[in-house]
């Protein structure tokens, strides 16, 4: 069976983790600032949420991502099959090897988990995300078309699918193509298990096969919908510190370590990072159906300047 490396996706550790983990061993400890930024934030999305008609614009807004295309309704399909198949991937490929941080004593340990136990890093939950887009998309274009109708909270509940899952998907191809492969190159470390079936899923096709939704289904978005970038990172990281306090007692990132100085713009900066992705896309989505092709220009160039299909090893190899 495959041994998979899931120490991927280690946003900015590469270079900057001995230099911050040192630094939180050494000095304060910053945990409960860290958690109360988190709790911070988090409070401030839910009042937001409370505040404004965001699920009624949500509402308003998910009809424009269903429409009777039967190419749309083909590509979401394939899509979805690709998607579903990356998950099932993961349960058939054996043991990982993902390197983790424990929770007490910041101790870097190598754990080889299966089945379910691969889904706790950022880039499952982007093929998570991609995934049940892709699936709901399939299932209310198909009742659109063949009875006329969509059920409302299958369309809301695609629509913030979608806006997660796209950001999602371009953070976590920008962050693999610019900082963990060209450290792993750096490092002298073997990475073509990068390039294995679903991790091309999780860090190429995921934001190709949601590009070109965009630009095939030309759905209305909404500025304000970013907030549900922040409120998937504030989840994820949610996620992370209950798996380091009542799980395992591990974090699959180290930077998401509550002690050190740094911790609290990391833990915040990640759902950040989400929903500035989103407002990218949003403001290509404004330039409107008469420059229809310099979105799509756009798009293209955006995505070949992230994704990575083949590792330097086989380039290697072929010269």
């Amino acid at each position: 069976m495959l041994g998979i490396d899931y120490s991927i996706l280690h946003f900015l550790e590469p270079t900057l983790t001995n230099g911050f983990m040192a630094e939180g061993e050494g000095s304060d400890d910053y945990t409960k600032v860290t958690i109360t930024t988190i709790v911070f934030v988090s409070i401030i999305i839910m009042v937001y949420f409370f505040l404004t008609d965001i699920g009624q614009r949500v509402s308003e807004k998910s009809g424009s991502f269903t429409n009777s295309s039967e190419l749309a309704l083909l590509y979401r399909i394939v899509c979805t099959g690709f998607c579903v198949y990356a998950i099932i991937y993961m349960f058939r490929s054996g043991p990982a090897n993902m390197h983790v941080v424990l929770l007490e004593g910041n101790e870097d340990i190598l754990l080889h988990p299966v089945g379910i136990h691969k889904f706790v890093t950022f880039s499952s939950w982007t093929l998570l995300a991609c995934t049940g887009y892709f699936l709901l998309s399939s299932i209310n274009q198909i009742q659109l078309i063949f009875a006329s109708t969509t059920t409302t909270w299958l369309g809301s509940l695609q629509t913030i699918l979608f806006c997660m899952g796209i950001s999602m998907a371009f953070l976590t191809a920008t962050v693999v193509r610019y900082i963990i492969l060209p450290s792993m190159v750096e490092n002298n470390n073997s990475h073509s298990h990068m390039f294995l079936y679903h991790e091309q899923i999780m860090h190429n096709f995921a934001g190709v096969f949601l590009g070109f939704d965009l630009l095939l289904v030309r759905p209305d978005l909404a500025a304000e919908f970013a907030i549900f970038g922040l409120l998937i990172g504030i989840v994820y990281i949610s996620f992370a510190y209950a798996l380091a306090y009542f799980g395992p007692g591990y974090f699959v990132y180290s930077f998401l370590h509550p002690q050190p100085k740094i911790a609290p713009l990391f833990a915040t900066g990640l759902a950040l990072c989400i929903a500035l992705f989103y407002l990218g896309l949003w403001l290509i989505t404004q330039l409107g159906e008469s420059l229809l092709w310099l979105q799509l220009v756009i798009i293209v160039v955006w995505l070949s300047l992230i994704v990575q299909f083949r590792s330097s090893e086989s380039n290697s190899a072929v010269n």
